[in-house]
């Protein structure tokens, strides 16, 4: 099979237009993207390509309106999505709920003992 005309004339490549910024204070930045020594930061897809950020560009992005919005359907955990406002109460409630569930059924604790 042949290439067809179209496919076979050369192009000419162009650089991807990019820019270097220096970076003076690395707590701007998320923890989850890379440096190099010179201050680039950089984030990698799944694939393995890299996209280089601009230090001006992350900030406005963590300045806009969609930044401040919450996720909607989040799980709630406990100390990570929710605050951590258990009572004291509740944990005895729950402590005993399971110990009367763990004296429940003799016949299953039976079939796991052993006699050694």
């Amino acid at each position: 099979m042949s290439a067809s005309p179209m496919a076979r004339t050369a192009t000419s490549g162009q650089d991807i237009p990019s820019r270097r910024v220096v970076i003076t204070n690395e707590e701007d930045m998320p923890s989850d993207y890379g440096t190099t020594p010179g201050g680039t930061i950089f984030g990698t897809t799944p694939g393995g390509t890299r996209i280089v950020y601009e230090r001006a560009f992350l900030i406005n992005m963590r300045n806009s309106p969609l930044a401040k919005t919450p996720p909607q359907n989040l799980p709630q955990i406990p100390g990570v999505t929710v605050d951590f406002t258990k009572k004291p109460e509740e944990s005895e409630k729950k402590d005993k709920k399971s110990e009367n569930h763990s004296t429940g059924n003799k016949e299953d604790d039976d079939q796991f003992s052993m006699d050694i």
